[in-house]
């Protein structure tokens, strides 16, 4: 049963960075969908993470319209480096995993703004690094949640 909550939170994180938002917020839109999977994969290290990092992956290249591969590349490249660096992130307290996964964000976003520049798609340089900072203080939050919820159920099935 573990499988279910990694689906169905990573459904409602994809569902989170399709939800509109007024312009004013709408930049510093966190990356829920690289949030939830870096969180599975510090977690959990048999969930099939990177599977599912290329599958949300072609599902927001095609949700938002970008280069076939973008997300997908971004994603599993991220999640690829969260899981070689796992033995070494869950030993950091909380504060500590946050600054610390603050360059897989800015890897993420380095690459949506290097393919972009390859295929000229010109975007506001707002758009580009604002994500990073509120991904980063979103994290806590998320790795809250679902640990918790982790531990609920974990106390249950006992």
């Amino acid at each position: 049963m573990p499988h279910l909550a990694f689906w169905l939170s990573l459904f409602a994180a994809l569902f989170l960075q399709m939800v509109v938002l007024p312009d004013s917020i709408a930049a510093v839109r966190p990356l829920w969908v690289p949030l939830v999977l870096a969180f599975w994969a510090l977690q959990d290290p048999r969930l099939p993470t990177l599977i599912a990092s290329f599958l949300f992956g072609i599902m927001l290249d095609v949700l938002f319209d970008s280069i076939l591969g973008q997300h997908a590349l971004a994603c599993v490249l991220c999640i690829y480096i969260v899981i070689k660096l796992r033995s070494l992130f869950i030993l950091f307290p909380l504060w500590q995993s946050t600054v610390a996964l603050l360059p897989v964000w800015l890897i993420y976003a380095f690459l949506m703004f290097w393919i972009d520049g390859v295929a000229k798609h010109q975007a506001d340089p707002w758009l580009r690094w604002l994500p990073v900072a509120s991904t980063a203080l979103f994290w806590p939050l998320i790795f809250v949640l679902l640990d918790s919820y982790l531990r609920r159920r974990q106390r249950s099935q006992e």
